[in-house]
């Protein structure tokens, strides 16, 4: 059965990160934008500007407060009434409802805060702005063909009993524990007729959230560690000459092919030799690393020791290309030799440090790497990456890098 444009699809990459940043960028700005709306109606004699009553309306703390605090209603009252949040092909009905329910927490809170700033006008013009935006990114966004590209399967035949119990109208429950047992994170979302089943990945919320922890602190750390990062620039071109930086393609989100820079700890052409070099590999698996490696100069052995070579990797994480914390992006040639199960390691953005590097470093066993991302995956949360940062940083100071 072909999927019907319809229905409301959930949208988990890149498309739903966007339209839950829109979602609270336009709940943040709708009572502002509400207004100076009213300011410039007063301006045109409009019986729905601004009163005549000593205060603009833009200029008031409560209002700014109630705005901040709609950053996170209005994504809050759309997943209320859209099982698939965030997503795309949504009925106006709901966006309707939505709305309302923004209203009423809205011109509740303002009441509180600021009796003479509780406007009907104001609110109403609000709950317009807020849904017809909204509204309109979707449209923007809305794909010219279908979205549903999974392959589709038909409800398992129930058993006796359970049948029995919802001819008689009695509830049945479905336990997907086996899936919970066998994927490290999975997101079951029911849709219209549709159960949507994503094996491992972030919500959009939340990759939004860990992408927002990773520009602060991407920034902090650029910020403070500036003076080790033109020392060790000035070393490496002192020591080894040009070029200072050498760039590599790795495979990045979903295995999509990213580029991303360190110092050049190896000397020049060294990757026209790592082919050559696979089997001398300490790694078993499809993952590539010799603790020895001849091509690494004496300088880069120093600046490998320190993770010094990898601070240039933060400008990749400012870029989106990686994250602070996650899985070690995989070289393309390791990605060529993965098996199916090991993708599901790839369904996060790939991190400058990770669960498997401050555990074990120089671990021979691909197999148990697989293992520590997967459980980085499933516990991911702001908490767990701060966590591993401050391991990081422990190890890094300890001089146990390669």
């Amino acid at each position: 059965m072909k999927p019907s444009h319809s229905r409301s699809v959930p949208l988990i990459g890149r498309g739903g990160v966007q339209l839950v940043a829109g979602d609270v960028i336009i709940g943040s700005a709708s009572l502002p934008l509400a207004a100076l709306i009213r300011e410039l109606l007063q301006a045109l004699g409009s019986p729905l500007g601004v009163p005549e009553s000593g205060f603009k309306e833009i200029d008031r703390p409560a209002l700014w407060f109630v705005a901040a605090f709609s950053a996170l209603l209005w994504p809050l009252a759309l997943r209320a009434v859209d099982p698939g949040y965030p997503s795309t092909n949504v009925p106006l009905r709901r966006f309707v409802i939505a709305s309302l329910l923004w209203l009423l927490a809205g011109s509740g809170a303002i009441y509180l805060m600021d009796k003479d700033l509780a406007s009907r006008a104001l609110v109403l013009f609000a709950a317009v702005i807020v849904g017809g935006l909204s509204v309109a990114q979707r449209v923007l966004r809305r794909p010219k063909s279908s979205q549903e590209i999974a392959p589709r399967a038909e409800l398992p035949q129930l058993s006796g009993e359970a049948e029995q119990a919802l001819a008689r109208g009695e509830p049945v429950a479905i336990s997907i524990e086996r899936l919970e047992r066998a994927l490290p994170r999975p997101i079951v979302i029911m849709e219209g007729g549709t159960i949507w089943i994503y094996p491992s990945a972030l919500s959009p919320s939340e990759r939004l959230l860990k992408r927002i922890v990773d520009v602060f602190f991407a920034t902090v750390l650029l910020v403070g560690l500036s003076p080790v990062l033109l020392v060790v620039a000035v070393a490496v071109l002192v020591k080894d000459g040009r070029p200072i930086f050498y760039s590599d393609r790795r495979a990045g989100l979903f295995g999509r092919p990213i580029t991303i820079r360190k110092f050049r700890t190896m000397r020049v052409g060294a990757d026209r030799e790592r082919e050559a070099l696979w089997s001398k590999s300490e790694t078993s698996g499809p993952a590539f690393k010799i603790a020895a490696d001849p091509r690494v100069t004496p300088l880069g052995r120093i600046l490998r020791r320190f993770s010094l070579d990898e601070l240039p990797q933060l400008f990749d994480v400012l870029r989106g290309r990686l994250s602070l914390v996650g899985p070690r992006p995989a070289g393309l040639d390791e990605l060529a030799r993965y098996e199916d199960r090991h993708r599901l390691r790839l369904t996060v953005r790939p991190g400058v440090t990770g669960l498997w590097q401050v555990r074990r470093r120089l671990d021979d066993d691909f197999e148990q790497r697989i293992n520590d991302d997967l459980e980085y995956i499933k516990r991911w949360s702001v908490a767990f990456d701060l966590e591993v940062i401050m391991r990081t940083i422990r190890v890094v100071l300890s001089g146990r890098g390669v």
